[in-house]
């Protein structure tokens, strides 16, 4: 049986009307509710079934009623069901007797239960599914947008998702599958967790990377997922295997993307599992549509981690808003973070670079680590980490930021960050042995000579070195002696590929940081000075060298073996282009 309601038409057609079906069988509805009444163990044979199924109210008043009875294990007879719905005051809807119920009693139905149930379920889908068009139709009507439409057909789809997993017994899924397991919860050692290459977060956590502009958060970020996408060593940590990534860039233009991936040694064979996606079309991360959108990436990518870049890019609420970043947490971080996808996302000073990221104070308190990265001058950088929920990992790092330039251009190779150690701090003051040592190295003195020789020759050559120091001198040296000649550094590959060729000069876009340019924080030095050199006051550095020492990129004197072998080409203060990327 159908009942046939009319539906006005669209505008178009200038009032005429049509006839639509909406679909229902009420000889199966009548056949489900009479087994029911003879057998109240055929109400559990089709539990699957909602009130809402069935077609007519007063089968849908009649089918709760039944459940109800059946779970207090009442009786289901007409006359019992007829006193029950008279108790709910529901006596009208059915006549004011038990006529209606005894005629349903009645019924004579060749199949079982679940048959006529199943009938029953299926029209239902059916009208659920018409019921959609009908939305969708007004909604065009009153001017909807393809994403507004869109949302329908999702929230129509997870209904109908979850109808399918309480009618198997399993209930909503989407809800049930956050319950914990107690065993694999107390099994799990959380405090022995490797940390990602870097260590500023752990797998699936979420961090924010927060830094004034052109300090180069991109260039830091880019490097340090390009490194960890082709299984390169990070910040001085051990090469492991390569992890995809995932980076969505709202903000760098394609000519210093490619600059900047040559400056670190990249080409098109040596990119790993670094996925880029450049201005994507992504909905607004605070809405339920960008939260799909992106979570449909990283499914789609089989994605380790996803790097945002940057943040105030991918939203479209206020900043100062903290319902903003409550929404962003809610859409698209706690989706990743429930899937075990870990995050990265980069952000901006406020005004008062002291106060952290801009807008609200919310961004804190959505992420496991908030880092902030600032400029120091010199090519010397601090990451530190101002906000962390599960205080795992270092509390901040001092970075170098080397980087080569020829002409115009930035050396293939010859841009990375390092971790600063107390020789590289000690080298730049100048009369530290560690500097007297830096200028030895660089003219090449020997390092098996001892304290006596060395006052000579840096007499000789001008270099400024008190006796008293010349001991400790002497040991340094002997300690880099006795490095091994394969020391891994962070600008070593950890695969065995050929030296990239020379990157061709390429246009820089206004605004944007790129390896070696200077930002205009202050206390860094302009653009145009001088490479530092060493003093020269008497005598000429560099003579006598080996036939096969390497030599300095920059001034073209010897580099010390060691220094060569840890994969350095420069001197240490012969990098006047690494203050800033």
């Amino acid at each position: 049986m159908s009942t046939i309601y009319p539906l006005p038409a669209p505008p178009e057609d200038d009032g005429d009307y049509i006839d639509r079906r909406v679909p229902e069988d009420q000889a199966a509805e009548t056949a489900v509710l009479s087994a029911c009444m003879y057998d109240r163990a055929n109400v559990g044979r089709a539990s699957f079934l909602r009130g809402s199924d069935f077609s007519r109210p007063v089968h849908e008043l009649i089918w709760t009623t039944l459940q109800q009875q059946a779970r207090t294990d009442g009786p289901t007879d007409p006359i019992a069901l007829h006193n029950e719905i008279t108790k709910l005051g529901q006596g009208q809807r059915i006549g004011g007797n038990a006529s209606l119920l005894f005629g349903i009693a009645n019924t004579v139905a060749g199949g079982t239960v679940e048959y006529y149930a199943g009938i029953v379920a299926e029209q239902a889908a059916l009208r659920r599914a018409d019921s959609l068009t009908v939305r969708v139709r007004a909604a065009i009507a009153d001017g909807a947008r393809p994403a507004d439409i869109e949302g329908l057909f999702t929230e129509y789809l997870t209904a109908e998702q979850t109808r399918t997993s309480e009618a198997s017994g399993a209930g909503p899924a989407h809800l049930t599958a956050a319950r914990l397991d107690w065993d694999t919860l107390f099994a799990t050692d959380y405090q022995n967790v490797r940390l990602l290459p870097g260590r500023l977060l752990a797998p699936g956590q979420q961090i924010a990377i927060v830094g004034e502009g052109k300090a180069g958060k991109s260039l830091f970020a880019q490097e340090w997922m390009w490194r960890m996408a082709t299984g390169r060593p990070v910040l001085d940590d051990a090469p492991q295997a390569p992890l995809r990534v995932l980076y969505i860039d709202a903000e760098n233009g394609h000519p210093e993307l490619q600059q900047r991936l040559r400056s670190f040694g990249a080409r098109p064979d040596a990119m790993g599992e670094l996925i880029y996606l450049s201005f994507p079309p992504v909905r607004p991360l605070d809405t339920p549509g960008g939260g799909q959108d992106l979570l449909s990436l990283a499914r789609h990518y089989e994605a380790d981690i996803v790097v945002i870049d940057t943040i105030s890019r991918f939203i479209e609420s206020e900043e100062n808003s903290a319902d903003t970043w409550l929404n962003l947490y809610r859409h698209t971080l706690m989706p990743l973070k429930a899937a075990s996808i870990a995050s990265v996302r980069l952000d901006h000073f406020g005004k008062d670079g002291e106060r952290g990221a801009r807008g609200s104070s919310a961004k804190t308190q959505d992420v496991d680590h908030v880092w902030e990265l600032r400029a120091q001058g010199g090519g010397i950088l601090s990451l530190k980490r101002t906000h962390s929920r599960t205080g795992v990992g270092p509390e901040e790092f001092t970075l170098i930021r080397h980087a080569q330039k020829r002409g115009d251009d930035w050396v293939a190779g010859g841009t990375r960050h390092a971790v600063m150690t107390f020789a590289d701090r000690a080298a730049l003051v100048e009369g530290s042995p560690e500097w007297i040592a830096e200028q030895l190295d660089r003219a090449n003195v020997p390092t098996t000579w001892g304290r006596d020789r060395l006052k000579s020759e840096c007499n000789r050559l001008g270099i400024p070195a008190a006796t008293s120091k010349l001991e400790a001198v002497v040991r340094i040296r002997k300690a880099r002696q006795n490095l091994p000649s394969n020391l891994p550094s962070a600008s070593q590959p950890a695969l065995d590929l050929p030296a990239p060729e020379p990157a061709l000069a390429e246009s820089i876009t206004a605004g944007q940081t790129c390896p070696g340019q200077v930002s205009t924080s202050s206390g860094q030095p302009a653009t145009d000075l001088p490479a530092p050199s060493p003093p020269l006051r008497r005598g000429q550095v560099g003579q006598d060298r080996a036939p096969d020492a390497p030599l300095c990129d920059i001034c073209g004197h010897p580099l010390a073996p060691d220094w060569a072998a840890r994969g350095y080409t420069t001197h240490l203060l012969c990098q006047p282009d690494r203050d800033e990327p």
